[in-house]
């Protein structure tokens, strides 16, 4: 005759602790997992606006090259061309009263398009002879027109926005 033993079911205990860690690794790695799916989809999406920011800064230099001999003769003619900056007053970029210039889009499948506006910041040495204005006479070709460009997108939606600024100067 067989006799059964009383068995006090640690097994099933242990195999159950087993499954909920099992469990437990899976649902963390599936959150890592999509977190790092919405990281990469948001630096992707990050660099199509600042490829859209430096497409527009190059629509601005080329509208500066369109100026010459002298875009300073633009400020205040051409919409979104603007004089010396005023000191203690809001910078251009944040002042929600500036008209911004439309480039022609680079994606017109983002709903985000970048825009610039061009400053004249004044006449600065030419970087071949930064010194050339320190003397007592100042020669003909020493000083330049100078520009400050900015171009940016909006941020909206929870997406962050781009700026960038470069100064060109003939």
């Amino acid at each position: 005759m067989q006799q059964f033993t009383r068995q006090s079911g640690v097994a099933l205990i242990v195999t159950l602790l087993l499954l909920v860690a099992i469990t437990v690794l899976t649902l963390s790695s599936m959150q890592r997992s999509t977190l790092q799916e919405r990281m990469t989809a948001n630096l992707y999406e990050h660099q199509l606006f600042v490829q859209q920011a430096e497409s527009a800064l190059r629509a601005a230099e080329n509208s500066l090259l369109g100026l010459l001999p002298n875009p300073a003769t633009a400020v205040g003619v051409v919409q979104g061309f603007y004089g010396l900056p005023v000191a203690g007053q809001i910078d251009r970029w944040l002042d929600p009263q500036t008209v911004w210039i439309n480039p022609p889009a680079l994606n017109e499948m983002l709903d985000l398009q970048a825009h610039y506006i061009i400053e004249y910041v004044g006449d600065w040495p030419t970087p071949a002879a930064p010194d050339c204005d320190s003397g007592t006479t100042i020669e003909a070709d020493c000083l330049s027109p100078t520009f400050r460009i900015t171009a940016r997108t909006q941020p909206a939606d929870n997406r962050p926005g781009v700026i960038m600024q470069t100064i060109w100067r003939l």
